[in-house]
């Protein structure tokens, strides 16, 4: 019994140090790879000295500056974009066990939806949702 119950922590210390290996092969690897100075005459390298501090994303150039500040009301609707989205996450569980669940626990639901209501409320009420 000894020895099967210690040979179930085997896996977790298995991945625990290919995780351990995976992350230190990833901090050397660039380190051995990566050339040494930028200014040296290789043709190879005057291409990576050109683009080298210029923004990156999805392979593209981002023909934005790196310092380009989005408006204010992009992050509002991210905001409640994420909340109510969360709601869904909380609502999935609730309707497959609603069977099995009592009263207290629809009324907690219907709480925590109004809650919520109060809050779409007050965002309308703000312009919060008045796009600029």
């Amino acid at each position: 019994m000894l020895v099967q119950m210690n040979f179930s922590y085997f896996f977790i210390f298995f991945i625990t140090l290919v995780a351990i290996v995976f992350a230190v092969i990833n901090i050397i690897v660039p380190l051995i790879l990566s050339p040494r100075d930028w200014e040296e005459k290789d043709e190879r390298l005057k291409i990576f000295k050109f683009w080298r501090n210029y923004p990156y994303e999805s392979g593209e150039i981002n023909p934005l500056p790196a310092r380009f500040q989005y408006n204010i009301h992009y992050y509002m609707y991210a905001i409640l974009f994420v909340i109510f989205d969360i709601e869904v996450l909380f609502f999935i569980p609730w309707v497959i066990t609603l069977q099995k669940i009592g009263w207290i626990t629809v009324i907690e639901m219907l709480v925590f939806v109004a809650i919520l209501l109060v809050g779409l409320y007050y965002a309308i009420l703000r312009d919060g949702l008045k796009w600029r």
